[in-house]
């Protein structure tokens, strides 16, 4: 029931990480993939040709600065005029600057709130707009938006406000047939995590229940689930993925 043949996917911000991750996972039960960037460089282009050798499904990109709102739009006309609308929606662009509440300027707080947050509303609200026959959308969050950490605060606001969205959108687009989720990751490993924040990582494997660090295909396998016919009940739902940290005692 997780099979997506004949489905067409677009997940923004996944050129690499946790969005490359996806969109691969996608692709491997039989979606044809859409990968968004802010721009084209050669890690998109690389990105793209590692799908492609995947799949014969199509694989294709989609540029967008989520600076400008107006992307948002730009995107979804154009992949109305390629006659092929989208059935899968992942919202997983995001940004995460650390400052201290003390040091925070307007402007960082207005491009985290736009980035994060205005966003994800956006590309739903167009999804909604150009959907044909509903589908599935799914926002990335975070543990954050949960249980905030110092110097994130601006971070954590937009992530609880994207967890709350989630459940507004569904409880709005449920008539169209569109199912809305989420998904909490904790934390994610990536290339010298353990060597730029030693004292973060060790902390964590410490902590955490299942003793080791999220990967990239932990979140996949779950957004896979979360897209497919597998869940087609399931609609306003936050799903933690994040190796039983919430379930440690914070006393």
């Amino acid at each position: 029931m997780t099979e997506l043949t004949g489905k067409r996917a677009l997940v923004t911000g996944s050129k690499s990480g946790i969005g490359f991750a996806i969109a691969k996972r996608l692709v491997q039960a039989g979606a044809e993939i859409i990968l968004h960037a802010r721009s084209d460089s050669a890690e998109v282009e690389e990105a793209k040709m590692k799908l492609a050798k995947l799949t014969t499904q199509g694989v294709s990109i989609a540029l967008g600065d989520f600076s400008d709102p107006n992307s948002c739009r730009s995107i979804f006309e154009k992949i109305k005029k390629d006659n092929k609308p989208i059935d899968i929606l992942v919202n997983n662009a995001a940004i995460q600057p650390v400052c201290a509440l003390a040091d925070m300027s307007s402007s960082d707080i207005s491009q985290m709130l736009e980035i994060n947050l205005q966003i994800p509303i956006m590309m739903t609200r167009y999804f909604a707009e150009y959907s044909e026959k509903g589908g599935s959308i799914l926002n990335i969050c975070s543990i954050e938006g949960l249980t905030p950490a110092p110097n994130h605060s601006h971070y954590a606001s937009s992530k609880a406000g994207l967890i709350n969205f989630t459940k507004a959108s569904a409880l709005e687009l449920g008539s169209k047939n569109i199912r809305v989720n989420s998904i909490c990751p904790g934390l994610i490993d990536r290339q010298n995590l353990d060597k730029d924040w030693p004292q973060g990582v060790k902390s964590w494997l410490e902590k955490a229940p299942l003793k080791r660090l999220g990967a990239g295909n932990d979140i996949a396998n779950a957004a896979l689930f979360l897209v497919s016919d597998a869940a087609s009940f399931i609609t306003g739902a936050n799903l933690v993925v994040d190796g039983g940290m919430e379930c440690v005692p914070s006393w």
